[in-house]
């Protein structure tokens, strides 16, 4: 079976673990600081749907995934599948890791396995990259109060 894996930069963010977690819950919010993902509906409740409005490059796309895991304030994951599981699966993991009082680390990854994943590295790996930065550097902004609140 293809396997791959997109990641984020791992950001260091100067304000409490909470903050950055009440932040990534707030997806009424997204569109303020979340370039990528500009709009998310879900109830955060293990198995019910995430409606993500994401921007890829130049196309904007609608995709629903499935909440996987919620574990305040440290994990975040959700996955999708396309086709039967053997065709693509992917698993979105959000972390994040106290450094100390004030202090933490975010990083996002999506894991692929199934026949089409080479297509999609190939295709969308670098743009979904670009996407995850961008949402590991505008937490970052967001948390420390350097956009709006």
């Amino acid at each position: 079976m293809f396997k791959g894996l997109i990641s984020s930069d791992t950001v260091e963010i100067e304000a409490p673990i909470e903050r950055a977690w009440d932040i990534l819950m707030d997806v009424e919010r997204y569109g303020e600081w979340n370039p990528f993902t500009a709009r998310v509906k879900t109830d955060f409740e293990i198995g019910s749907p995430v409606h993500l409005y994401a921007t890829l490059g130049p196309v904007k796309l609608k995709q629903t995934e499935r909440i996987e895991a919620v574990d305040r304030p440290h994990l975040l994951v959700w996955s999708t599948k396309i086709g039967a599981r053997a065709l693509l699966f992917a698993w979105r993991e959000q972390r994040l890791e106290r450094v100390d009082e004030r202090r933490c680390r975010y990083v996002t990854t999506d894991a692929f396995s199934g026949l089409l994943t080479p297509l999609v590295m190939l295709f969308f790996g670098r743009m979904v990259r670009r996407g995850f930065n961008d949402v590991a550097w505008g937490l970052k902004r967001r948390a420390e109060g350097l956009s709006p609140s």
